[in-house]
This record gives structure tokens, C-alpha cells and sequence, in this order.
């Protein structure tokens, strides 16, 4: 879920106008599109398989995924991210970083047109807005908007798979400790509350002026999920890291818009390259114990740095499962 808003807060200071005519031409090239993936070989006495949801797509999707049904009979451990309804329940109190310094207001982060718009658009939620750092609300907004088209329908893939997990008697793993979730929270949070506050006021303001944008963006990206469209993700995720170019904000200097690069190259490298470093630890050990259903994030599992690929490089064969 952090990496959704965090591409979502990212996406309002940069534009990927070439990502149509790169996911066609990456979809003529890659012909394992799967969501679903068996993982067999290198000693395992048992297959396991290798799932990729996406946290915004409602549960009955997952009746739509070849071979789900047959996966998740036959596993006797299901592994995902993290114990989302512990998560729920924390109580976590606000760091000091989230408040407005003292000296600070809206009104001189923005021109009098553009404060009368954000104020306006802010005071009729919560007149105690003002309170916190633009990045606050960007937050909101963009959490909000990813998730508007299951908000209140229906359960989230993962957390509808640690239900029927559990009601099926079966084995419940983590790949990540609540602890763990938390530090890099606390640490992502930390670097994203620190980008200049009239940087900060440039994005809230783009995501409330033109919700549409950001919302045709996800709603992509959902579409080409449900497809199946491995590889077009992948072209996605790689605009998304490399080819973006920097909206005109105000007038934003070069070195500004090389450390908000730098800063997103970054988290994108901790929320995706790190994590499944780390996963990489747990699944072997959970593979070999017995038949597992690791469901991760579908971004978790493509690319050079993925899941999928890690897994054959330490000897798994790794084959799209399509069929139940």
C-alpha cells in the first residue's frame, strides 16, 4: 500500500507521456504474462506457487486468476506481505516532522488565486487543515483515490487470502514483521516530509486540481493487472523509475530536481529491490517446508530485480501457471 502513495505523490510532480507506446511494444516482446506462477525443482519435494496481487483490486478478482483455486487447495502455508488487520489496529501517534513549522502558513506557500482554491477545497474536510505539512493531505488524497473503487464494495485481494487462510486451517506467514513495516514507514515518511514545503503545496495542489490524471493513471495500471499484462507493468515501473520528466513547478532549480529524482530512485529501491532481497530469506526456507501460496504485490515478482527472476537464479524452475 506505501508504494501506491508514495508513486501516486510522485506521479503529481512528474509526467510519463510515453508509457501507451512502451508497454505495446514490451507486450510484443515477453510472452510469460501470469499472475500466478508454480515453482518446482532444486530439491523441492513438493511445488509451491508464487502469486501477484494488487492491493487496490477487490477480492473477486481472484476468481478470475488461472489455477488460483487449485493453488490455494493444494498449499498448506500461505504466506503474504504482512498482518494487514494487526496493522489496522495500531494506534501510532503523529512524528513532529507531519506539523506545519511555526513560521510557515499555506498562504505563503501559494498566490492568493491558488491559496482561495486549496484553502477552500481543504477547510470544508477539516478547518484545522492548516496543521499539518501539504505532504499530510497528498497523502490522503492519493489514498483516497487509489483505492475508491473497493472502499466500502468489497475486500482487498491480500487481506481476502489471509481470510480464507485462515478459515481453511491453513498456515499463516509473514513475510515482513509488523516492526518492520513500521521502521520503514517511520524512515520513508521521514524523507517525504523533508522535500520543500512549496513543493509539497505544487503537488496538493496538482492532485486536487486534476484528480482525474492521477486516478487514469492507477485506473491503467489496474488494467493492464487484470490482463494479465506482465510485461507492460514492467515498462510502467520502469518509466515510473527512469524515463520521467519534471513538471514545470514554479521555479524549480536543477539541483531540486535531481534530489527529488535521487529521492525517488531511492524509496523505489527500498519498497521493491530491498524487500524482496529480504522475502528472498523467508521463501526458501518456506518452499522447502512444505507447499506454500506466497501472494506479494505483483510489482514484487517482474524485472531483472524480481522475485521470479531471483528464484531462477538460485536454481527454482519458475513457469506461469495458467491453467487449474
Amino acid at each position: 500500500m506505501n508504494k501506491i502513495l508514495i508513486i501516486l505523490f510522485f506521479l503529481s510532480f512528474f509526467s510519463t507521456g510515453n508509457s501507451a507506446q512502451s508497454t505495446q511494444e514490451t507486450k510484443q516482446n515477453n510472452n510469460e504474462n501470469s499472475l500466478l506462477w508454480r515453482i518446482s525443482g532444486n530439491g523441492l519435494q513438493h511445488d509451491s506457487y508464487l502469486l501477484g496481487t494488487m492491493h487496490n483490486v477487490g477480492r473477486t478478482f481472484l476468481d478470475s486468476i488461472p489455477g488460483f483455486r487449485k493453488a490455494f487447495k493444494e498449499a498448506k502455508q500461505v504466506a503474504i506481505e504482512c498482518d494487514a488487520d494487526a496493522l489496522d489496529s495500531q494506534r501510532m501517534n503523529l512524528a513532529q516532522y507531519v506539523y506545519m513549522p511555526q513560521d510557515s502558513t499555506y498562504a505563503t506557500l501559494y498566490s492568493d488565486s491558488d491559496f482561495q482554491f486549496v484553502d477552500s477545497r481543504l477547510r470544508e474536510g477539516n478547518p484545522q487543515y492548516f496543521k499539518y505539512k501539504p505532504v499530510f493531505w497528498c497523502s490522503f488524497f492519493a489514498s483516497m483515490i487509489a483505492y475508491q473503487n473497493i472502499r466500502g464494495k468489497e475486500m482487498g485481494m491480500d487481506r481476502f487470502i489471509l481470510l480464507i487462510g485462515n478459515q481453511n486451517y491453513k498456515k499463516i506467514l509473514f513475510m515482513e514483521t509488523l516492526e518492520e513495516v513500521n521502521k520503514r514507514a517511520v524512515y520513508l515518511d521521514s524523507l517525504r516530509y523533508s522535500i520543500n514545503l512549496k513543493y509539497q503545496a505544487a503537488s496538493l495542489k496538482t492532485i486536487l486540481q486534476s484528480p482525474e490524471k492521477i486516478s487514469a493513471s492507477i485506473n491503467l495500471t489496474s488494467q493492464l493487472y487484470k490482463e494479465q499484462n506482465m510485461s507492460s507493468l514492467i515498462a510502467i515501473d520502469s518509466l515510473d523509475k527512469k524515463d520521467m520528466n519534471f513538471l514545470e513547478i514554479g521555479n524549480i532549480q536543477n539541483e531540486e530536481k535531481q534530489h527529488l529524482q535521487k529521492m525517488m530512485e531511492h524509496i523505489f529501491e527500498i519498497l521493491g529491490t530491498r524487500r524482496n532481497e529480504q522475502w528472498m530469506k523467508k521463501i526458501i526456507p518456506m518452499i522447502h517446508e512444505d507447499c506454500t501460496l506466497i501472494a506479494v504485490g505483483a510489482m514484487h515478482l517482474i524485472g531483472p530485480n524480481g522475485l521470479i527472476a531471483k528464484l531462477r537464479d538460485c536454481g527454482y524452475k519458475v513457469e506461469p501457471k495458467i491453467k487449474d
